[in-house]
């Protein structure tokens, strides 16, 4: 096949969508994510290989070219990892860093005494509620 040809075959959107499956599946298995690429290759890789396939009228010559493309993709995905590698910590190293939010204190409620003048127990769901109708101005008489 002639160099225009294959530039032509490698530029309809077929192989298109072939690269970009096959950057994905190389991507996954960058991040340890063997079984996802797996399923990815086995099913809409394999569909838009066959779909790129039928453009030529070889099929040694797409093989090639097949080939050819998952080998450059394979590449240009560990170069990408590599350059990130390098490249986010140096970035993160200059992201100003945010000013911690301010949380409000948490206001926790006043044990309560008991009636009878003994020890403070701890509060109830009931003794809650009581605080919260009290708050609201409801509380009952």
């Amino acid at each position: 096949m002639s160099a225009p040809t294959e530039v032509l075959h490698r530029f309809a959107p077929p192989w298109i969508e072939v690269g970009r499956l096959y950057r994905r599946i190389c991507f996954l298995r960058s991040e340890g994510l063997s079984a996802e690429a797996r399923i990815l290759q086995e099913t809409e890789f394999v569909e838009a290989a066959a779909r790129a396939k039928g453009l030529f009228s070889s099929g040694p010559e797409a093989d090639s070219l097949l080939g050819e493309l998952m080998a450059e993709e394979e590449e240009r995905v560990a170069e990408a990892v590599a350059f990130a590698e390098v490249l986010v910590p140096i970035l993160a190293r200059r992201l100003p860093v945010p000013p911690p939010a301010k949380a409000a204190p948490a206001a926790a409620p006043a044990p309560r005494a008991r009636a009878r003048g003994g020890p403070a127990e701890t509060p109830t769901i009931a003794d809650f509620i009581d605080d919260m109708l009290a708050q609201d101005g409801l509380a009952p008489r």
